[in-house]
């Protein structure tokens, strides 16, 4: 996909500081070193007083101030949810839940005697996991602490010499590519595994790598095309371009443009293999396009490959047998998912891959539930209410353990005519709470392998959850079939079934969406009469038909809804599966309302119809008609 994000400000690049990046290289290994004491404010770090909060020692665990390790050894840190506080170095990581006794040091588990705490608006964390994490050597002598670590990558926040200057490189493993690597500046993944960005502390460059496959390679007039019209749709001015003949890859094009913020860019692209390659270089500090040629050398300095014999090359990509590093902050958890699924909210607790897999992760309370046994068995009763006989084979359970606690896996396969489907889930209890991980693809995406990766890789904080919340409803589709629920606007009131899954209103006229395993079902206002909108369906269906040989329609019904004329449309056809459905439309006042619904055939069980029969019985207006026509 090209879809580059330059940013409009370079100071964008201070957000680096804030989340996990790879540091710069030095050119020789030193030694980082912080002297504190016990209840004092005064601190050496790497040989400068500076004035921090006070270390203090609690149930026996020394807690010092999170922000001390990246002033001495450039760590960076990130906030993932509300109380969920990741501090990382390279590759190596610490995760810390304010409030929680556990942390996950380079993803192991450990206990805590003492929990981070904010004291004067400041975050105190356990010491010992923090210098485990970065290898580092600690030493205590009369209530002082000195933690010493050995660093390739300079002394953070120091102006590196001429001779420290990119004396190595960065890159990533995943998308194929390396470049060198300035001294001071911090990398990171850019929102996914083929966009990267770099930059100094300070804001005054940005150099974003960006790759993406288009199966073909484009010649360099079609690139030089390319940048240009992507400055112009961007509101830039295109000050310099030429296509460039390269003796290290194929020939590229390398546009200079001016944004609207008065920042010089410099552009550059390859292709190879059939990826293109994207380079885009913005100084803040350029008085005019000629003195981004200061930068020349960097630039020049990119191969559209990883490794470079006889030199070092710091990785970006977390990818690893396939998977990336990911969490759920609302409950504590962290865990491995393929690269390339992304999460579907903000919330991260859905994740969805291209090939139709879904990773979900739920907590609700335990309620009557007391072992894992009756989680089983009211999973297998509900998939007999949603399923008609033969559809879905019985749920195949077995025992594992995940994040420490004895668990189950739940194997679910069912077919409802457009081809095999696969649910799994990982149940695991803990306290007053099911911890629920469900992982559901099609057969030509199913892994097995993959979800029990996943199982494998999950740490869960499980004082998180506590902390954070009260008592948590059933998942949707396991709630009973009997309960309901009572929705309302202006117009009129109806009741549902509880376990039917309410959608987000995304289009005018929608009143009322809901998911129904196996189907849906839809409240909308239409455009038109009673007699109208009726005819409009019944074209619409018999054009359906050209594209459906299945599909059979019957006799509109004139009668009566909610008290007032209506129509009924039943019909039945095939959309990757048989189903049947059924619009009616009524008309109350000077709106005219259809319902829409269907179900799959195979799930078009007694449970499911007698659900949507009671939500149509119990449908009624809340306002008297004034004015009723077709």
């Amino acid at each position: 996909m090209r879809a580059a994000k330059k940013g409009m400000a370079l100071l964008f690049v201070l957000l680096l500081t804030l989340t996990s990046a790879v540091p710069a290289f030095a050119a020789e290994k030193v030694t980082l070193s912080l002297q504190m004491r016990i209840g004092s404010t005064s601190a050496l770090v790497n040989g400068e007083k500076e004035t921090i909060e006070k270390p203090f020692v609690q149930n026996g665990t020394t807690l010092v101030p999170l922000g001390v390790f990246q002033r001495t050894f450039g760590t960076s840190s990130r906030l993932e949810g509300e109380n969920l506080v990741r501090l990382s170095y390279g590759s190596r990581s610490v995760t810390f839940a304010i409030g929680g006794k556990s942390a996950t040091v380079n993803g192991k588990k450990v206990a805590l005697a003492a929990a981070p705490v904010m004291k004067n608006g400041t975050l105190m964390v356990p010491m010992r996991p923090v210098t485990d994490m970065l290898g580092a050597e600690v030493k205590f002598a009369s209530g002082s602490i000195v933690v010493t670590l050995k660093s390739d990558n300079g002394i953070p926040g120091r102006t590196p010499t001429e001779e420290e200057k990119t004396t190595g490189r960065v890159g990533s493993s995943y998308a194929d590519w390396s470049i060198d690597y300035p001294a001071g500046a911090t990398a990171e993944s850019n929102g996914s595994e083929f966009s990267t960005i770099m930059g100094d502390a300070d804001g005054t460059y940005v150099l974003q790598v960006q790759v993406w496959d288009e199966g073909a390679d484009a010649s360099a007039a079609d690139i030089q095309e390319q940048l240009e019209q992507e400055a112009e749709a961007a509101g830039e001015t295109v000050v310099d371009s030429e296509i460039v003949s390269s003796q290290v890859a194929s020939p590229y094009a390398r546009v200079i443009t001016l944004d609207s913020d008065g920042v010089y860019w410099q552009s550059r692209r390859y292709y190879e293999d059939g990826r293109a390659y994207s380079l885009y270089l913005g100084d803040s500090t350029a008085a005019g396009y000629a003195d981004l040629a200061k930068w020349d050398d960097l630039l020049n300095s990119f191969r559209p490959t990883f490794a470079t014999p006889g030199t070092k090359t710091e990785d970006v990509s977390g990818v690893k047998g396939g998977l990336v590093s990911t969490s759920v902050p609302d409950y504590g958890a962290t865990l491995e998912v393929p690269v390339g699924w992304t999460p579907t909210d903000s919330s991260q607790r859905e994740y969805e891959g291209e090939d139709g897999s879904v990773l979900t992760m739920d907590v609700v309370s335990a309620g009557t539930i007391k072992t894992l046994q009756e989680w089983h068995t009211l999973l297998q009763s509900r998939a007999d209410e949603i399923f008609l006989p033969g559809v879905a084979q019985p749920i195949a359970a077995e025992s594992t353990k995940a994040a420490g606690e004895a668990a189950r896996i739940e194997k679910l396969t069912y077919d409802l005519g457009s081809g095999v489907q696969h649910w799994n889930w990982l149940v695991l209890k803990k306290g007053d709470y099911l911890y629920i991980l469900r992982y559901s693809a099609p057969q030509a995406a199913y892994n097995e392998q993959t979800f029990r990766k996943i199982v494998n890789s999950l740490a869960i904080e499980f004082e998180t959850v506590p902390a954070n919340f009260g008592k948590l409803g059933q998942i949707s589709y396991l709630k009973d079939k009997s309960l309901s629920m009572t929705i309302s606007n202006n117009d009129f009131r109806m009741s549902v079934p509880a376990y039917w899954s309410a959608q987000p209103i995304e289009s005018a006229g929608v009143a009322r969406s809901f998911l129904i395993p196996g189907g849906l079902f839809r409240i909308d206002t239409v455009d038109a009469g009673l007699e109208a909108a009726s005819a409009r369906a019944v074209r619409d269906l018999a054009d359906r038909k050209l594209d459906d040989a299945t599909l059979t329609t019957e006799t509109p019904k004139h009668t009566t809804f909610a008290g007032v004329p209506a129509i009924r449309i039943a019909y039945k056809g095939t959309d990757g599966s048989a189903y049947q459905a059924e619009d009616v439309y009524f008309r109350h006042g000077e709106t005219t309302y259809r319902i829409h619904y269907e179900l799959d055939q195979g799930a078009a069980t007694s449970a499911q119809l007698a659900g949507i029969e009671r939500a149509l019985q119990s449908f009624a207006f809340l306002k008297p008609i004034m004015n009723s026509t077709k």
